[in-house]
């Protein structure tokens, strides 16, 4: 017993020295973890929106070096490089600087509330779904009148593919706080059921409960222009795009939308214009892909293989930083068909950690098909039909699937309605479909 206890007695003060010697070094040999942040180049607006986010980096650092021990301060701080990451797109530069400042406020205070839900929401960044919905779950058994922490908990639902607790922890969401955050939820539940008009409704709710010329804002606006973009409204989009620039001039993904207006009209010159614009403001991978998935379109095969290396070697860099890139990465190998083995077994393995989620469903159901494994490919194609989901490219694959098995006048159904659904906004896929629906059509009526 005495042993037991030297031992205990021994190994806490080893953790309380360790702790002891992590928050000296942040304050007082080393203050890389607590860094200046990097000088954005864009307009005054978002200049001053920089500076006031440096003013607080400056403030929490001088609190830490003042009082090492109020985990309060080490949580502020790792919001504020949370938020300067999405931003920027410079996950790789603050990330590791805000889960080491939360792993610090969580060694001093192992029950931190705020700490426990920004932890969680670092995890959802890293796609380790299942992981942060456990550690917002016992944040919210403390507090359960957050509406932040029901956002982190709605999203891990979502992304689990648990819908009906995602709309029940949506609404209470809403009942605490309907803002911005809750709104755009809401819009996208609707969105993931078939309702876009509703979806559509709500994200004007969201877009209007937003500061003008705030990131919130026109990221709400972004997606209320998606929303009008995928429902045909092609010019109503670019209205919105456009005003975003307006509010913020320099919103990378405001050009990315815009480059979805122009490979829509077939002008790949412009939409090409529009993307390096958007990467040159922020190094996000999103943008590389969309170039290559237009020098595929153009057949420009030497740029659509250098846009194919940098995105891997995104992919690389996100793993070797603890990011879970499966569903990425199996998406975007499976556009330029490559690597369709390796994807097949990532997208296998996140169907098997959520096998209700529609677009894991849709995305293994596609792989399976490229991988000649069809039966597999009709069963949870049909699983995942049984959303109702507005999705054009989803009924696109569905005919391929119906048609390889032998299934004509469901492969004709699928179709149709994916051209019903604006299937030209996705220009490889909708010169497949007409020639099929043309095959089909000459089968199907000549019986």
């Amino acid at each position: 017993m005495e042993k037991k206890t030297f031992f205990i007695t021994v190994t806490t003060l080893i953790v309380f020295i360790g702790l002891f010697m992590l928050i000296n070094k942040l304050n007082k040999d080393d203050l890389s973890i607590i860094p200046s942040l990097i000088p954005r180049t864009n307009d005054s607006n978002v200049s001053a929106e920089y500076l006031n986010a440096q003013r607080t980096v400056d403030f929490y650092r001088k609190k830490i070096e003042n009082n090492s021990e109020d985990s309060k301060n080490y949580v502020e701080l790792a919001q504020v490089y949370l938020q300067e990451a999405r931003v920027t797109g410079l996950h790789h530069e603050y990330m590791v600087h805000a889960e080491i400042l939360i792993n610090t406020a969580l060694g001093i205070d192992p029950g931190n509330f705020e700490a426990l839900v920004t932890k969680a929401t670092l995890l959802m960044i890293y796609h380790r779904f299942n992981d942060a919905k456990k550690l917002v779950l016992k944040a919210i058994g403390q507090n359960p009148y957050n509406s932040a922490a029901y956002g982190v908990l709605c999203d891990s639902y979502v992304e689990t593919g648990d819908y009906e607790n995602a709309v029940k922890t949506c609404d209470k969401m809403l009942s605490i706080h309907p803002d911005i955050k809750s709104y755009s939820r809401a819009s996208y539940l609707r969105e993931i059921y078939g309702e876009l008009d509703a979806s559509i409704e709500a994200m004007k709710l969201a877009a209007d409960a937003g500061m003008t010329g705030q990131e919130s804002r026109s990221w709400a606006l972004y997606n209320l222009g998606n929303l009008f973009f995928i429902s045909g409204k092609i010019d109503t989009a670019a209205f919105i795009y456009n005003g975003i620039l307006e509010e913020r001039p320099g919103y990378a993904y405001a050009y990315s939308g815009l480059s979805k207006i122009m490979i829509a009209k077939g002008n790949y010159t412009k939409a090409i214009e529009y993307l390096v614009k958007a990467s040159q403001i922020i190094p996000d991978h999103i943008f590389i892909e969309q170039l290559g998935y237009i020098y595929l379109i153009i057949g420009e095969k030497e740029s659509e293989e250098e846009m194919i290396k940098k995105v891997l070697q995104t992919f690389e860099q996100h793993e070797s930083d603890g990011w879970n890139v499966n569903r990425e990465f199996s998406q975007f190998c499976s556009i330029h068909n490559i690597k369709l083995s390796e994807s097949l077994e990532r997208i296998k393995g996140e169907y098997e950690k959520s096998p209700d989620n529609y677009d894991v469903l849709k995305l293994y159901a596609w792989l399976l098909y490229k991988n000649k494994q069809n039966e597999k490919a009709l069963h949870l194609i049909k699983k995942a039909a049984k959303f109702g989901r507005y999705d054009p490219m989803f009924h696109y694959y569905a005919g391929l699937i119906f048609d390889d098995a032998g299934k004509k006048k469901d492969a004709l159904k699928y179709l149709q309605k994916s051209f019903d659904e604006i299937l030209y906004i996705h220009p490889l896929a909708f010169e497949d479909a007409r020639s099929r629906i043309s095959s089909l059509e000459q089968i199907v009526y000549a019986h």
